[in-house]
């Protein structure tokens, strides 16, 4: 069942009567439950595309569908992930958590929004931290603690932009596997659109990944590699390293473009 539609998005930006074409023609469903990796190269509107999700801009054409009904702004159903941990310097995590809750629950008492956040905080492995601040914590538990309030909020769309761009390798395969075992395997399971640069970080993610071309879907890609997700059997597998190699090329694609036309120039 379709959760998001995007159907025939334009955006174009003004700046002193000019016009900057952002996205043309978009056209995407996702489905409930989904987990949809967003890649391309930088500025092609990966970004972009979910600031219309999240109802912070909207088209110049065509509409967003959340539910049959059209995106006229932010929502209660929808949370941002963003790469920097966007935590309020002077709470602690368990106080940086509740804030996202009374956001959406503002009917629950003290107690019911202590002990959802303490839940959320235990869900990915801070129940001990609950009281320290973000400069007493790491990047990668920083980066938890933002997950944590996302989940703390129940929201049914999870918008996530390269929430482990800023992360060290070790930290975010463990939020990879965190995020799957959180999202993607719950049995209320989230719809989720992941924006990355990283092509194995995708493959590993998502059920589906898109790739843009600036301003365009240039490719949507279904991936199945079954439901036990085992990162050593992904990697080592034919399909994987077919995959892998499919979306560099067009990385490199797109490159040859951009030298082309600059050539020509």
């Amino acid at each position: 069942m379709a959760k998001i539609e995007v159907v025939d998005v334009s955006l174009e930006y003004n700046d002193d009567g000019e016009s900057f074409p952002a996205l043309e023609n978009i056209n995407l469903t996702i489905d409930q439950g989904e987990f949809v990796c967003i890649i391309g190269p930088s500025g092609c509107g990966k970004s972009t595309l979910l600031s219309l999700l999240e109802g912070l801009i909207f088209p110049t054409k065509g509409k967003i569908m959340i539910d049959s009904c059209e995106v006229r702004g932010p929502g209660k159903d929808r949370c941002v992930v963003f790469q920097h941990y966007s935590l309020f310097a002077w709470f602690t995590a368990i106080q940086n958590v509740a804030l996202g809750v009374k956001q959406v629950a503002e009917h629950l008492s003290s107690k019911e929004i202590n002990d959802i956040s303490m839940n959320a905080l235990g869900k990915v492995g801070l129940g001990n931290y609950a009281n320290k601040y973000p400069y007493q914590l790491s990047g990668g538990m920083q980066q938890r603690v933002a997950i944590a309030r996302g989940l703390a909020m129940n929201p049914q769309i999870l918008l996530m932009d390269e929430p482990f761009g800023a992360i060290d390798t070790r930290n975010r395969l463990d939020l990879q596997d965190l995020l799957l075992d959180l999202c993607a395997k719950d049995e209320n399971r989230k719809t989720v659109v992941f924006i990355t640069h990283d092509v194995d970080e995708a493959i590993y993610l998502a059920d589906r990944i898109v790739f843009m071309d600036p301003k365009v879907v240039a490719e949507d890609i279904k991936i199945d590699f079954g439901d036990s997700r085992k990162r050593d059997e992904i990697f080592a597998s034919d399909a994987f390293m077919k995959l892998q190699r499919h979306l560099v090329s067009l990385f490199y694609r797109h490159l040859e473009k951009n030298i082309w036309k600059d050539v020509a120039l």
